[in-house]
């Protein structure tokens, strides 16, 4: 048995590779262990990594929200024992994505290019 911090761990491994379902997975066993701040900021992760997924499968609408709601959470959130984490970077690409998805006529976007 891994402990919450291989998981997590293993989630930003699957998030770097682009398996965005599979990290809301990893970091969603760990979340329900969790508490304060650093709850908020895993569930930041959580709802990002979906609204990537919903991306890749050309849904925008619900990437968006999902999207905005996960910025959320990473900007008031704490990341523990995630603090090598590339969290400014992270939050500044997810916004610019958010972005660009929320523009009228937009494309969906390829969102492997953001990195934990």
């Amino acid at each position: 048995m891994m402990d919450g911090t291989d998981q997590l761990e293993q989630g930003r491994a699957a998030f770097n590779c682009g398996e965005y379902f599979r990290a809301h997975e990893l970091w969603e066993e760990v979340w329900h262990q969790m508490e304060g701040p650093e709850r908020i900021f895993v569930q930041g992760l959580i709802q990002s990594a979906a609204g990537l997924h919903h991306l890749q499968q050309h849904r925008p609408r619900p990437a968006a929200d999902l999207l905005r709601k996960g910025l959320e959470k990473l900007l008031r959130g704490a990341p523990g024992p995630l603090v090598h984490l590339r969290v400014e970077a992270l939050v500044h690409d997810l916004a610019q994505m958010l972005a660009e998805v929320e523009s009228p006529g937009a494309t969906v976007l390829d969102p492997t290019t953001l990195k934990l």
